[in-house]
Formats: C-alpha cells, sequence, structure tokens
C-alpha cells in the first residue's frame, strides 16, 4: 500500500504508549507485508511484569464470571445458541473447571456441533477419567454416531464409576443388543430395574428383548 505526496506519512505511528513498554505498532503499511514489525511488549522491569500478570489475572477472573452470568441467563430461558459463545468464553478462562466444561461440552451437542462436544468431553477426561457424567455423555453421542462398541466402553466406564444409576445400565444394554449380544443385554435391563423398578425404559427394552 502506498500513499500520495500530499499525503501524511501512513508509515508512523502516532498512538501514545506508556512509559516503561515499547511502542505497538497500529497501522497497516503493507498488506501482508514479508517482514511485518514484531508486536513486542518489553515490562521495564520484574516488578511492573508482576503487575501486570496479577491485572490480567484479576481480569481474566472478571471476564469469566461476566461470561458464566450471561451463559447462566440463557440456559434459565432455554437459549442454547445465545448461551454457547458466553459458556465458550467462560470455559477458555476457567480451564480446570469440571461443571463449566460440562455445560459446555452439554450445550455444544444440542446446538449440533458433534465434534466439539466429542473434544470437550475427551478433554475432560484427560484430567478427570473418573467423571461418569462425562463417560455417560460421551457414550450418548458415539451411540448416535453408531459406535456401539465405542460406547459400550463407555457406559462400563460410566457403570464402574455409578452403578446406583438405572439410566448407565439401561444404554448399556441398548448397546449390547445392537451388537446382538441379548443375554449380556437382558443382564443390564433387569440390573437397570433393581435399581429403579419404576425405569420406563428398562422394562420396555427387556419386555421387547423377551417378545
Amino acid at each position: 500500500m502506498t500513499t500520495t505526496a500530499s499525503n501524511p506519512d501512513l508509515t508512523k505511528a502516532t498512538t501514545p504508549h506508556r512509559q516503561g513498554f515499547e511502542p505497538i505498532p497500529t497501522r497497516i503499511r503493507d498488506i501482508r507485508a514479508a517482514t511485518p514489525p514484531p508486536l513486542v511488549v518489553e515490562p521495564a522491569n520484574d516488578a511492573i511484569a508482576n503487575e501486570t500478570r496479577e491485572r490480567l489475572a484479576a481480569l481474566d477472573d472478571k471476564l469469566a464470571r461476566i461470561h458464566g452470568t450471561a451463559a447462566e441467563a440463557y440456559l434459565t430461558k432455554g437459549q442454547y445458541e445465545q448461551a454457547l459463545p458466553h459458556l465458550a468464553a467462560a470455559a477458555s478462562f476457567l480451564t480446570t473447571d469440571v461443571k463449566v466444561q460440562l455445560q459446555l461440552a452439554f450445550v455444544r451437542y444440542v446446538t449440533g456441533d458433534d465434534v466439539g462436544a466429542l473434544t470437550t468431553y475427551q478433554t475432560i477426561l484427560k484430567t478427570d477419567t473418573r467423571n461418569g457424567e462425562a463417560w455417560f455423555s460421551l457414550g450418548m453421542i458415539l451411540f448416535g454416531c453408531d459406535k456401539h462398541a465405542e460406547a459400550e466402553s463407555c457406559f462400563r466406564h460410566a457403570s464402574e464409576i455409578t452403578p446406583a444409576d438405572a439410566q448407565v445400565w439401561n444404554n448399556l444394554g441398548v448397546c449390547l443388543w445392537k451388537m446382538n449380544r441379548l443375554t449380556e443385554a437382558a443382564e443390564c435391563f433387569t440390573r437397570a430395574l433393581a435399581i429403579d423398578p419404576n425405569d420406563v425404559d428398562a422394562k420396555h427394552n427387556l419386555t421387547t428383548l423377551g417378545s
């Protein structure tokens, strides 16, 4: 990009900068320049660097709370599409908050982003292998993709972590049924009913399997 003689010099940065920091270029000089000026910010000393980090940490916390509140407001109204970007932003700050990560995975799934949901659940399980909720939900997504063997593995993990969850046993039974392992499937439906005699899905599946 070039200028005419009558135009001011567009190559000079005019933005003032705080004392102790190198100036940050703000004006595009040439489109996709081969050697663009580096965006370097050098604190004058360790004290300034530490102060900057503390301020950024406090800002991250505030932003996470703001986005979390906005996401909660949308979620309470069932507005998942509107909640999604706020949840994603909150989760980017709260990387170790399992509750936020689970919410993000769930909302990604209900808004049709199976890949994003899978990735989020897998990320959770890398650091929290005993999270039964994540194993269960991951199994649900894989089952919906007709990956029955992989879904079975997820539901088995969930059954080991939450053995008193009737829904886990019912879904494990359905996976086994799909793979024509009927005796094992019936045992799972029976196990689900032993936990919750009023489980409608397990009753229906056991009856259908025996008919």
